[in-house]
């Protein structure tokens, strides 16, 4: 396996400074104003404001991420990854509207409008490439942590999956983005959902694998990518952290410290060991 181009850049810094700020913002109007409702009567502005804001700052957050990880990936690969975000995109919206028609794979659900224009009617626009903003750094970080393709694919599948420990409880119990037809026991996700998730992630993995993916994802900082995969998520950990909702945060934080402990065991260079 080839060792990844080391180092963040200023303009890194920059994009991870933006998104930080951007999701800050996301996160305290919803401390704010999400989980105190009573507040926007109080204050007139503040209510014509939220309800704006509530519908543009969970679209702007996956427009932002997305060109964040363009911008990371370009200097360092070219266009390069275009063809893994194009299968992407194909594999989850073609499961993604399997499932929102008969819910297999992820059981029962519809998109609610907040999200934008559905394809179909079904699934938004924007959802298969909040696929790829994960599923490409959950594939740069398997491959870092074990060179065998069969762990690699199995492994990325989990590190996708693990997104949606925090964000199923935030998009679909604390906000109505999506609606579960039977609500389960995890914050009203059913747990086959988790299920759907693994199986999609195997097939993106599977498909990077065959397109030759991983002579470009080598060529990634590990530690861009994690700092990067972590960044995304933080969103709906701060929606359900605020929220109380600590078992999913529990979940969440033992899988960032096994990410951690698997990295640092799996290549102890400087350029692994200095990544936050």
């Amino acid at each position: 396996m080839s060792k990844p181009i080391p180092a963040f850049t200023f303009l890194d810094w920059s994009n991870f400074a933006f998104l930080w700020l951007f999701t800050a913002v996301t996160i305290a109007g919803y401390g704010t104003f999400g989980l105190h409702p009573e507040l926007l009567a109080e204050i007139p502005s503040a209510a014509n404001f939220y309800g704006t804001a509530f519908i543009l700052f969970s679209r702007g957050h996956v427009i932002l991420a997305f060109l964040v990880l363009a911008i990371l990936l370009i200097p360092r690969i070219g266009l390069k990854w275009m063809p893994a975000m194009v299968l992407t995109c194909i594999i989850s919206l073609g499961m993604e509207l399997t499932g929102t028609y008969t819910g297999f794979p992820f059981g029962g659900y519809e998109y609610t409008g907040l999200l934008g224009y559905r394809i179909a009617n079904l699934v938004p626009l924007l959802i298969p490439f909040s696929w790829f903003m994960m599923a490409f750094p959950s594939y740069v970080l398997a491959r870092q942590i074990t060179s065998s393709k069969f762990l690699t694919w199995i492994l990325g599948a989990v590190l996708l999956t693990i997104w949606d420990l925090t964000l199923d409880p935030a998009m679909s119990d604390l906000t109505p983005y999506w609606q579960w037809e039977n609500p389960g026991p995890y914050y009203g996700m059913p747990l086959v959902n988790l299920l759907g998730w693994l199986g999609t992630g195997l097939l993106i993995m599977v498909g990077f694998h065959l397109l030759k993916v991983d002579k470009i994802a080598d060529r990634i900082p590990v530690s861009i990518m994690e700092t990067y995969y972590i960044t995304v998520i933080m969103l709906s950990l701060g929606m359900i952290l605020l929220a109380g909702y600590w078992l999913a945060g529990i979940l969440t934080f033992i899988a960032f410290a096994g990410i951690r402990i698997m990295l640092y065991r799996s290549n102890s260079t400087p350029e692994l060991t200095g990544s936050p």
